[in-house]
């Protein structure tokens, strides 16, 4: 078990009550302000189900663990124990009346998964006193009285000192909390007599469970982690060779759909999947310019010979050509005029094919890789020639990091281990081992001054697009143990970066840090030690607790 154990013990001091009182004022306003009115079932409910009032006993907040008054805390005869522990599983803070024997001590255990810091909703706790030369007494409950606050009434037999456990069997979490040894007192006056004054903390910030609880909260222990050194460096993420690839239209003609759908940016495909089609021209009808030539050449063959026929014609009649000569020219003018109507025959081919919805010959045309249509550069219904691109298709499962580092740090490179960014959240760590290292350049950019490394990088989940700029920590050197905590723990309270370090069940210090160098969703500080507790999810929360809390000191606020 590790934990924390903070007894507190409150005399009877009326001016201790009236600060007792302005305190739940101002926390119930707190609760109110931050979580409506109807903050899980009323905070005046905060642990008994009946209203703040009876946060332990079940009779007002005045008669906070036993029945009185917060002033005489317990039973209305002023000492009481306040414990926080934390498990492995669960974090408990619970406050009873000291123990007498023969009295009831309701015992008010707020049970909390650490894992995501949500009150337990059911379960069985059981009380155990041990030890001091008696048999062990257990008093036990089923179910909360409400979601995270279990109320096990606690009546001791025997007098001495007795160890205290609280034992969880729920299918949320199973713990077993050792709070420690406590004194079974023989009369409520020896155990009032033995309780000193409650001291107040100016440090501490209030911020009750019942405010942890309905929000996006959470605690972590801190721990001595391995900080790897790094370099920071901008990155692009880029298409692999292979990777991409232009379709483009097989032949002249028009652009149609397949089964009435035109490829779309955003389509994924695979391969033989149909992107397109074309209404061809018929291959012997050639391109237009050629049509077009050979039009005006056959025209021309034709002119040319039907002014030679009508030359020779009056010669012959004349008898001064011989016929053999008109004969031979008659002839040159018939195959002029067939070669001009076979011309004009193919050009009129193409332009009919211009025209057609669908023509008669329709070539389909397949997606050769597997990917995504990244780009469409032709309309359905557009004439496109030969050759010419239609549609740009990429396979994104795999992406390369290219990585541009600065010239100062090129000698820190040759012990390179690997990299991370962050992608989103902060706390959204991507990691690249250096199996995934492709390429080390050997000469500098001249306009940038940065030498290129290159890494391949799973994206078979599609996180990432080819052509995004992310800043990129480069692994350098041998990771050193140093004090860590998550970056979303860092607060920046006007300029300071700040903690809030769990001090209680319901209790927080602002603890300034000073930072040291990231590692992934960690950061090296200096100003916490490990095994100290602090405030991550929602630590912002807590600032805001203690900006409301200022005016009438922290501490614990019920």
């Amino acid at each position: 078990m590790v934990g924390t154990r903070a007894t507190t013990r409150t005399g009877d001091d009326p001016m201790n009550r009236r600060l007792t009182l302005a305190r739940v004022s101002l926390a119930t306003a707190l609760v109110v302000g931050a979580c409506d009115t109807d903050h899980t079932g009323g905070h005046d409910d905060h642990a008994g189900g009946h209203g703040h009032d009876d946060h332990a006993g079940g009779h007002g907040h005045d008669d906070h663990a036993g029945g009185h008054g917060h002033g005489d805390h317990a039973a209305g005869h002023g000492a009481a124990e306040v414990v926080t522990l934390w498990g492995e599983t669960t974090q408990l803070f619970v406050e009873f009346p000291a123990l007498v024997v023969g009295e009831d001590s309701p015992f008010a255990a707020h049970l909390t998964r650490i894992s995501d810091h949500l009150a337990l909703a059911e379960g069985t706790v059981v009380v155990e006193l041990s030890g001091g030369g008696a048999e062990p007494e257990r008093f036990s409950v089923d179910g909360p009285s409400r979601a995270g606050i279990f109320r096990p009434v606690v009546r001791p037999t025997s007098p001495g000192v007795r160890r205290v456990t609280l034992r969880l069997e729920s299918s949320e979490a199973s713990e077993v909390h050792d709070l420690g040894e406590f004194t079974v007192f023989d009369t409520r006056r020896a155990a009032d007599a033995a309780a000193p004054a409650e001291i107040e903390d100016p440090d501490e910030i209030a911020f009750l469970l019942e405010q942890q609880w309905p929000i996006p909260f959470g605690i972590e222990r801190v721990r001595a982690r391995l900080i790897r050194p790094n370099i920071a460096a901008f990155a692009r993420f880029a298409l692999p060779s292979g990777s991409e690839t232009v379709t483009g239209a097989p032949r002249e003609g028009r652009l149609v759909s397949v089964d009435g759908r035109f490829p779309a940016v955003g389509d994924v495909v695979q391969v033989g999947d149909s992107l397109f089609a074309v209404n061809v021209v018929p291959e012997q009808a050639g391109d237009p310019a050629t049509l077009d030539l050979a039009v005006a050449q056959s025209d021309i063959r034709v002119a040319t010979a039907q002014r030679e026929v009508d030359r020779l014609r009056p010669l012959v009649n004349q008898g001064l050509v011989a016929s053999r000569r008109l004969d031979d020219a008659q002839g040159e003018l018939a195959l002029a005029q067939a070669a001009a109507q076979s011309a004009r025959r193919q050009r009129n081919n193409r332009d009919r094919s211009q025209d057609l919805e669908g023509g008669r010959e329709t070539v389909v045309v397949r997606s050769p890789i597997d990917g995504v249509v990244a780009e469409v550069l032709a309309a359905s219904g557009a004439w496109v020639s030969g050759g010419q691109p239609v549609v740009r298709v990429i396979d994104p499962r795999r992406l390369w990091l290219d990585v541009s580092v600065p010239e100062a740090y090129v000698g820190r490179i040759s012990s390179l281990s690997g990299a991370w960014f962050t992608f989103g959240e902060a706390d959204d760590v991507v990691e690249i081992p250096r199996t995934d290292l492709v390429s080390v350049g050997m000469e500098l950019d001249p306009t940038t001054r940065t030498l290129p490394v290159r890494f391949t990088l799973d994206n078979a989940e599609r996180r990432f697009v080819a052509g995004l700029t992310v800043q990129v920590r480069l692994v350098t050197a041998t990771p050193t143990p140093r004090a860590a905590v998550p970056m979303r723990a860092v607060v920046d309270d006007a300029g300071v970066d700040v903690v809030y370090v769990q001090t209680g069940g319901e209790t927080f210090v602002r603890r300034p840090v000073q930072l040291g160098a990231r590692d992934g969703a960690y950061v090296a500080v200096s100003g916490v030690e490990p095994g100290e507790w602090i405030a991550t999810t929602g630590a912002y929360s807590v600032k805001l607790a203690s900006t409301s809390t200022e005016s009438v000191g922290h501490g614990h606020a019920h």
